[in-house]
């Protein structure tokens, strides 16, 4: 049913996941480790307790090999390590129960990982890490106590074969005996989840994880990380014509069109690691438009260009200015751009305002997007 050729595809795809994981905790990496647990960390920390550290432990599991053959005496004629699989090659004349331990002591090594994950969940402080490890020994001991045994038994080949060899006395049937408890106490703590509570293991129920990244806040707006559950709120604000009157090519926007806007947002925030971000009105506790800077090709160069929109319903209330303003501020503090461009048709005086309030300079006017425009600009130098 299985062979290396099978096994070696596996290792491939895992290896791809794996890889994939990686690049997403690294274009995360800061927000990963703050104090804020959100749905894309919880994502991300599962992400690496399955492809990175369950790796590291089979890793781990074929040296346990390795050191009990050296240990009895054998030879370690081959040691392969295949991501999600791998093997030792033991030679030597073995008596049973040093067969027996060869077999058991890779085994043996991951159950411990499983546990010692545990025991990190009770020494480290972060909660992040906590459920990390928490995630991982759970993992780890599910694929040392129960995958791995079915399927050294389904398949015919494996430790446990070796391991249950109950002519080999009293080790098959002690391990037999704890076995079975090991297993027992792991389907009580899917049950109870009384393992959790006796760590005191922060919840990351629906309630208490927040999708809500805030970048930075003002006196009356929360300026945070879109989420794909924004769809509908911006949705009603771009279908407004006009809102989206001036340097739009598609006037008011459909819902399937926001959606693709919004999905947009997150791709740079991967790419980029920032983007146009969400307004949330505090008092109304409503989303009100957007604000931020993309990057864009102006004039045949790749420029980070401010745009925003803001609900009809909130003009005229200074709220625009006070996105633009606490936006550059945080874009030019953590980013330390060295400029940033705004691009406005001529007839929209009520941006042009906005733009001079916070200290943007006139340009020139170039043609964009086949409009006549005025280039607006604002330097690291320039008074904010």
């Amino acid at each position: 049913m299985f062979n290396d050729s099978s096994f070696d595809f596996l290792a491939i795809f895992y290896s791809i996941l794996s890889i994939d994981t990686i690049l997403r905790l690294s274009n995360n990496w800061s927000s990963f480790w703050d104090d804020k647990i959100t749905a894309k960390d919880k994502f991300i920390l599962e992400r690496v307790a399955i492809f990175i550290l369950i790796p590291l432990g089979v890793f781990f599991h074929e040296v346990g090999h390795a050191l009990a053959t050296l240990q009895v005496g054998g030879e370690v004629r081959e040691f392969q390590w295949r991501v999600a699989w791998g093997y030792v090659i033991a030679v030597g004349n073995f008596l049973p129960v040093e067969s027996w331990w060869i077999a058991f002591s890779g085994n043996l090594v991951s159950i411990a990982l499983g546990y010692l994950a545990i025991l990190a969940v009770y020494l480290v402080k972060k909660p992040i890490l906590k459920h990390l490890f928490y995630t991982f020994s759970q993992a780890e001991l599910v694929y040392s106590l129960i995958a791995y045994p079915l399927f050294s038994f389904t398949s015919v080949r494996g430790d446990w074969i070796k391991i249950y060899d109950f002519s080999v006395k009293p080790y098959a049937q002690i391990t037999l005996i704890i076995h079975i408890f090991l297993i027992f106490t792991l389907w009580l703590n899917s049950k109870t989840k009384w393992l959790a509570k006796l760590l005191k293991l922060p919840s990351l129920n629906a309630n208490s994880i927040t999708d809500e990244k805030i970048m930075t806040q003002t006196e009356r707006l929360i300026i945070r990380e879109f989420q794909v559950s924004d769809i509908e709120a911006l949705a009603k604000i771009l279908a407004k014509p006009e809102v989206m009157q001036f340097f739009s090519p598609t006037g008011a926007l459909s819902y399937k069109q926001t959606a693709v806007k919004i999905q947009s947002f997150l791709d740079s925030y991967q790419q980029y690691g920032y983007g146009k971000y969400a307004l949330i009105h505090r008092q109304s506790k409503r989303l009100i438009g957007y604000c931020g800077i993309a990057v864009e090709e102006i004039e045949g160069k790749l420029e980070n260009e401010l745009g925003y929109r803001l609900d009809s319903d909130f003009w005229g209330k200074g709220l625009a200015t006070e996105a633009v303003k606490a936006c550059l501020e945080y874009y030019f503090d953590k980013f330390k751009f060295d400029s940033v461009l705004g691009i406005v048709e001529p007839e929209n005086k009520a941006s042009i305002r906005v733009l001079e309030k916070v200290g943007m300079e006139f340009v020139k006017e170039s043609t964009l997007w086949g409009k006549l425009v005025c280039i607006y600009k604002m330097t690291k130098d320039s008074p904010q």
